[in-house]
């Protein structure tokens, strides 16, 4: 089944960065015209109505493959949660019953989260203020700039030498994922990570966390897993031995990762997860 049009409209309007996109004009003048405080305002209520308006799958077509890695009931974690699209995902799917953390250190786009979550109606989440790696403390975040000017809260990195030196740098509090739930009794079964290339302290802080739990995962590993001795590359090695295999969904079926295929986004998961998946999504017999 393919996109209600609102839907594909929504991601076309959102993701396309040509010219043409009636999106980069209004950028550019909306930027030279509104004070920064009432072009937050604007930005606040216009992502609150697609989160509203527009289906689960619009930003990212790995969301459909949640519903049979989440339950009702269940805890899940949501690293790097933007403006709320999986936070609102996995309310939805755990239900009253459940719980879902929301992790988002960029205080702006924290801003447009929290404001989301109350006027969604989002009982069952909590938020959290802070990014996760591998130790407690300040870290620095980058924050890029659109082409039509303004800042890109959507890439911001807390990476250090990436993007243009004249960047704007913010600090933001850093905890760890095992010190956020260390006292956590509930299993945690799914946790998304979307980080922008910061996956691998984030996930070496959570690896207590992931040896308790052996959730479901799916991060985003930036660039190349394949490259050795590459952050990427360490992400997979820490998984690997933790038993888990990589795969990859191209919005029909599940891949199990071979060398030298390359996605953005990678599920993680242990041969119990495989097991919760219908036979028909899992391509080349990857379920016995």
């Amino acid at each position: 089944m393919g996109d209600r049009p609102f839907t594909a409209l929504g991601r076309k309007f959102m993701f396309t960065e040509s010219e043409w996109n009636p999106k980069v004009f209004l950028g550019r003048v909306l930027t030279a015209l509104l004070p920064t405080t009432t072009l937050h305002s604007l930005k606040r209520s216009y992502y609150c109505l697609l989160l509203q308006h527009l289906d689960d799958t619009w930003q990212e077509q790995d969301a459909a493959l949640l519903k049979h890695l989440v339950h009702p009931g269940d805890c899940a974690v949501d690293i790097g949660a933007s403006i709320g699209g999986f936070t609102k995902l996995l309310s939805c799917i755990v239900g009253p019953q459940g719980r879902v953390y929301s992790f988002e250190p960029n205080p702006p786009t924290y801003d447009f989260l929290a404001y989301n979550v109350l006027h969604l109606g989002l009982a069952n989440v909590e938020l959290f203020q802070c990014a996760l790696s591998q130790e407690e403390g300040t870290v620095t975040m980058t924050i890029p700039h659109y082409r039509w000017g303004s800042e890109c809260h959507y890439d911001a990195t807390l990476e250090n030498g990436r993007g243009d030196p004249d960047y704007r740098k913010i600090p933001v509090r850093a905890t760890t994922m095992d010190a956020v739930f260390a006292t956590q009794r509930k299993p945690i079964t799914f946790i998304k990570c979307d980080v922008n290339y910061h996956e691998l302290a984030c996930l070496t802080g959570g690896s207590q966390t992931l040896s308790r739990f052996r959730p479901a995962l799916l991060v985003e590993v930036l660039p190349n897993p394949d490259r050795t001795g590459s952050p990427a590359a360490k992400v997979f090695e820490l998984l690997y031995g933790n038993g888990y295999s990589a795969y990859w969904f191209d919005g029909r079926s599940l891949h199990k990762r071979q060398a030298g295929e390359r996605s953005q986004n990678y599920f993680f998961l242990t041969d119990q997860h495989v097991q919760l998946l219908p036979s028909d999504i899992l391509f080349d017999g990857t379920k016995h």
